[in-house]
């Protein structure tokens, strides 16, 4: 873990995803060395008419469009395109590609993109007499596959016998098959609303025409999802044996040590207790009773389910350390302690950085096997910190099973040249409940994985992070090494869910809020992963970019189990991004090293001023199975971008396997190569038309969570 050994708080210090995700250790970007790769060189042009090229006539226009392709063939968006026609006495073309028709002939529509012509020829008929009967109707649609929600326009020609476009008549539509499965209206609006296959007919003048199409969920079947995690439900002990007194000046540790399965420690608020102490085992298990620690004022502080902030420190007993080692810890073995109501700190006389305040399990030998782990453990109405200025690398390590903090209350969780966490864990399986908590950290505020587990097989999982505050304040800027606010390196069925994520900015990396990848940290953990995590229903805010999402950790040789996978992100708000003084890699989503199924969907992800892209594609392949739909985002500069492919929906050809992209609203002027997405002026224009997250939805979620 970069968390156990120094750091140079110089280091890291890049404007790329790609210096974050391999792990910043020994290189500086210069702002100034940044620059956007190079355009790529127009090779060949395609030409399409969004009519058949048989059946122009006399009086009828078309629409030309345009592709440029490299050398590769992969498409070129973003470059200006010169109509021309080989014979103009036939047909005329608009600057922006409208076919006019001027007399029956054949000729050829051309389009010029950085001197590169390319062509597609017509035949131009004479106009069919007005009364001329229809024989055929031909259906279109814009493409035979939609998704749940879509609604695309339908289009009907009727035809002579001669195979003549007539002049258009009335059209009746309707559902052939597949009621249910798609409706449409009387101008021929199709809906999608359900998985399925079905037709569409027109009719006109009694002859009908259809058209196939497959709707489908733009996730299920196709994107895999992540699973939920499994979650614990911890009630107050009742106190079945002894209850133990203690006061300031009594031996706090003997009295943990003589406790038995039942007993309640009480100890004296206001009392301070200085030394290492640890939770030792007891013959047994939880079933047969837990031991309570507790304040003597516990019943003046908050109920269960409301989060305490430092006014209560008056109500509690303070454990501190008069070291650098822990002022609670839980040897191998351990089990069944419930502690309510205490603060956990620090001597001020440290001045050395301090590794931990409170360790739950051990993250090294001789914890080497799931059996001795520490296990059913509950942090309830705790207050957790060092002193204002003192480093420490860790406010909690989470290293057990079965273990809950609750309605807690962490802060200056902060190092200079180190790692630091409010929370991280790695030779613990969990379950872990963090719900209802301030967690104030520097480095990373949040982290599983980082160090190699020793315990084989070992992936910290079912993890449920809810209702928290994540925040670093921004007076720690340029005092405190910052990183991000989630971190992942070695986790599974991780719930991220109901939180306020807030302060993250360029510094040891570059200002994500969430930095999601695998991590063989040392060589060890051949069987890492990440994956099955939910970020869904929080706001996110005052970051210097989104999302970073890696496979795995790019420089690191070391193999892991398998690539960053199934990973589900919706119905989350985004704001304020990039915004001084929280400035960083100016990306609300930035995608590499071929993660797996990953779906984007229903976010709110705006940044008020400077963003480079909404989503970047920073390797190829960045993902395999990627979706990103429904969602409202602020274009920035140069939108969705990869090097290989540039700016536009094209840039889409970086994915492996199944992508889909829909429904998406873009804030900002009208850009070309975005033919799938919907361009706005305003937030309260993209939000008009159901694209975003439920804000209704998120603020149910996140009330009463900010308590700084």
């Amino acid at each position: 873990m970069q968390g156990l050994r120094p750091i140079r708080q110089s280091l890291c210090v890049a404007v790329s995803l790609v210096a974050l995700a391999s792990g910043c250790t020994d290189s500086v970007t210069p702002l100034s060395s940044i620059v956007v790769p190079g355009s790529p060189v127009v090779r060949s042009v395609e030409v399409d008419v969004d009519v058949d090229s048989t059946l122009l006539t006399m009086g009828s226009r078309a629409r030309a469009s345009a592709r440029a392709l490299d050398a590769n063939g992969n498409p070129i968006t973003g470059r200006a395109v010169t109509w021309g026609s080989s014979n103009p006495e036939v047909i005329t073309l608009s600057g922006d590609g409208v076919v006019s028709t001027v007399a029956p002939g054949v000729a050829k529509v051309l389009a010029t993109i950085d001197g590169v012509q390319g062509a597609r020829d017509l035949v131009v008929r004479q106009a069919p007499p007005s009364n001329a009967a229809v024989a055929t109707v031909k259906v279109s649609l814009p493409r035979a596959s939609v998704r749940i929600g879509e609604v695309v326009q339908a289009t009907a020609t009727p035809i002579d016998s001669a195979g003549r476009v007539l002049p258009q008549r009335s059209v009746t539509w309707s559902v052939v098959s597949g009621t249910g499965i798609i409706s449409v209206s009387s101008t021929g609006l199709v809906t999608a609303i359900a998985n399925g296959s079905a037709q569409v007919a027109a009719t006109i003048d009694g002859v009908r025409g259809t058209a196939s199409l497959t709707v489908s969920d733009s996730a299920s079947g196709v994107v895999a999802l992540p699973q939920l995690p499994e979650t614990l439900s911890f009630s107050f002990p009742q106190v079945r044996g002894k209850q133990w007194v203690v006061r300031a000046g009594d031996n706090l540790q003997s009295v943990l040590n003589s406790a038995s399965r039942g007993d309640e420690i009480v100890l004296q608020a206001g009392a301070t207790f200085s030394g290492n102490f640890t939770l030792p085992p007891k013959p047994g298990t939880p079933a047969d009773g837990w031991i309570i620690i507790r304040s003597d004022k516990l019943a003046l502080m908050p109920p269960q389910g409301t989060r305490v902030t430092p006014v209560f420190g008056a109500l509690m007993p303070k454990v501190v350390t008069p070291n650098t080692g822990a002022a609670l810890s839980t040897p191998v073995g351990a089990s069944g302690w419930w502690i309510a109501g205490v603060e956990f700190s620090v001597d001020p006389s440290v001045t050395a950085v301090i590794g931990r305040v409170v360790a739950l399990g051990v993250g090294g030998a001789p914890q080497t096997t799931l059996a001795v782990v520490p296990t059913d453990l509950v942090l309830d109405r705790v207050y957790i910190h060092p002193q204002p200025s003192q480093g420490v690398q860790r406010c909690l390590e989470l290293n057990s099973a079965r273990t809950a903090l609750q309605d807690s209350y962490l802060m200056d969780c902060h190092a200079s040249g180190f790692d630091s966490q409010a929370i991280v864990g790695w030779n613990g399986p969990g379950p872990y409940r963090i719900v209802n908590n301030t967690l104030a950290g520097a480095g990373e505020n949040i982290m599983f994985g980082g160090a190699d587990p020793v315990i084989p097989d070992l992936i910290p999982g079912d993890i449920q992070l809810e209702h928290n505050y994540i925040y670093t304040p921004v007076t720690w800027k340029g005092v405190w090494t910052k990183k991000n606010l989630v971190e992942t390196k070695n986790v599974q069925r991780f719930l991220i869910r109901g939180n306020v994520l807030d302060g993250s900015w360029t510094d040891g990396q570059v200002g994500y809020a969430f930095v999601l990848k695998v991590a063989n940290q040392s060589g060890r953990c051949t069987w890492c992963a990440a994956r099955d995590i939910i970020i869904r229903d929080n706001l996110v805010r005052n970051a210097g970019a989104g999302l970073g999402i890696t496979g795995k950790e790019g420089s690191n040789p070391n193999p892991v189990g398998e690539l960053l996978n199934r990973l589900l992100v919706e119905h989350n708000v985004f704001e304020n991004i990039n915004a001084p003084p929280f400035t960083g890699d100016a990306r609300l989503v930035s995608i590499m090293q071929d993660a797996q199924n990953v779906t984007i969907r229903h976010n709110t992800m705006t940044a008020p001023g400077s963003l480079s892209q909404f989503l970047n594609l920073s390797s190829i392949p960045a993902a395999t199975n990627f979706a990103f739909d429904e969602n409202v985002v602020s274009y920035g500069e140069y939108g969705l971008f990869s090097s290989k492919y540039g700016v536009g929906e094209g840039s889409l050809a970086g994915f492996n396997g199944s992508v889909s992209f829909f429904g998406n609203v873009i804030i900002g002027p009208q850009k070309s190569g975005y033919p799938r997405s919907t361009f706005v002026s305003s937030l309260a224009a993209a939000l008009s038309g159901g694209a975003g997250a439920d804000q209704a939805r998120v603020n149910a979620a996140i009330v009463n969570v900010i308590i700084p």
